[in-house]
């Protein structure tokens, strides 16, 4: 087991203490969430102590079946393989999220390293072609990343990117890379974001694996994938008071810098698949849109996914064309819902004060197979589903629901989602 240990002036949490195999590791603190790391190759005995008592906890993707034994202040439960968690404790007043990482020393290959235990102020790193951050578990680096027009660049490491060195910057994007491709980003932890927490724009064959964030910020959106294709995520877990993953097509000018960035591109060949979503008070769990001044978005799949809540009027699964794009052949499948409140499909073609483009776009093809929502009581009578076109010439068409299911229920007609349609048609349920 590698047991990181982070800088002593690093915030902790003063609630709870965990313990692997009787070891106790640093519980760090953001103003959301508390978060704990450790690598592990055998299966380990966690332990979560409690300066009250706990009441119930829940731990998230709850497909797991990982269940604990509570007792007074403590919880207990055994973790057999690696594994991402969300964690909520009776209680304790935040969450915990809990990043189980595979064992792996560093490459010795980085142009810029940061060593564990460590807390550096960087500001901006500009990479350049094949270039790389390696950020080890223990160390907490200020800052944020940025690459123009290069190829063959990593950013990877288990220690943490803290966005917060820029808090006072408007829409600053943590990590930002713009025509770039051959890049991978992967296992690194991302808090305190001052906006967007990672940005492609007009970028192919990008690599994002394992990657943790928590951000807290209204517009700290996920993962934002702009004009770009040939786009893989996987395996993340992302807590987002924002979209969590989107896809967007626009040229974007940069408040800090006065540059635009030109990535208003068709967005293709975009799979994202085996990651966990939580979305906060603002945002979507998934969304396509609203800035899409482009053709098209096609070819994208959404798999394996576990969204653990939207708390706001977002929604799981979202589609806001409000430029004139075609956004056809997009999948949704094996995905599970835990909680949602306002709405679970929100599928709508408008205009709002994100778009410029005079001609409205339409959606085509889309397939939801193999949901399963979990229902609350606060849903009936309050949660909605809307797939809403534009106008005759702009309509919604081909939504396929197959195998989804509210609770026990298999879906069969729209009135089980309290569906309301506007110039959509060919919404079929199997």
């Amino acid at each position: 087991m590698i047991n990181y240990k982070y800088p002593k002036t690093f915030p902790r949490s003063e609630e709870i203490k965990v313990y692997i195999n009787s070891e106790q590791i640093d519980v760090l603190k953001t103003n959301v969430a508390y978060f704990a790391s450790v690598a592990h190759l055998e299966p380990i005995d966690v332990e979560i102590t409690g300066f009250r008592p706990i009441g119930n906890i829940t731990i998230s993707p709850q497909r797991l079946g990982i269940t604990a034994q509570l007792g007074g202040c403590t919880a207990r439960f055994r973790l057999e393989t690696n594994v991402l968690l969300h964690i909520s404790l009776d209680g304790i007043s935040l969450p915990l999220f809990f990043y189980g990482n595979p064992e792996q020393s560093y490459d010795g290959r980085a142009t810029y390293y940061f060593a564990g235990g460590q807390i550096y102020e960087v500001g901006e790193i500009v990479l350049k072609d094949h270039e790389s951050v390696y950020i080890e578990g223990g160390a907490v680096v200020k800052g944020s990343i940025r690459a123009t027009g290069v190829s063959d660049i990593r950013i990877y490491g288990e220690g943490v990117l803290d966005g917060s060195f820029f808090s006072d910057t408007r829409d600053y994007r943590t990590i930002l890379l713009y025509q770039c491709g051959d890049a991978v980003i992967r296992d690194i932890i991302m808090i305190e974001p001052p906006s967007w927490m990672i940005m492609l724009a007009d970028c192919h064959n990008v690599h994002i694996d394992r990657v943790k964030q928590i951000g807290e910020v209204k517009s700290s959106d996920g993962i934002d994938i702009v004009g770009s294709h040939e786009i893989v995520i996987e395996n993340c877990i992302l807590r987002n008071n924002d979209d969590c993953v989107v896809i967007k097509g626009f040229n974007w000018c940069s408040h800090v810098t006065g540059e635009t960035y030109q990535a208003a591109h068709d967005v293709y060949n975009v799979r994202v698949r085996a990651c966990t979503l939580v979305n906060a008070q603002v945002g979507h769990a998934i969304e396509i849109g609203h800035e899409l001044m482009i053709k098209e978005v096609r070819n994208i799949t959404f798999t394996d996914i576990d969204i653990v809540s939207v708390h706001g009027h977002g929604a799981p699964f979202a589609i806001h064309v409000g430029d004139r794009a075609l956004v056809k052949d997009v999948t949704f499948e094996n995905i599970r819902v835990e909680h949602f409140y306002d709405k679970l499909i929100d599928f709508r073609i408008m205009r709002s004060r994100y778009n410029i483009d005079e001609e409205r776009g339409r959606v085509e093809d889309i397939l939801l197979k193999d949901i399963y929502v979990t229902v609350s009581e606060f849903n009936p009578g309050y949660s909605v589903s809307i797939i809403g076109g534009y106008d005759e010439e702009h309509q919604i068409k081909r939504v396929t629901f197959e195998n989804f299911y509210l609770g026990d229920k298999k879906l069969t007609n729209g009135n089980q989602l309290d569906l309301f349609l506007k110039e959509a048609s060919e919404i079929t349920f199997k």
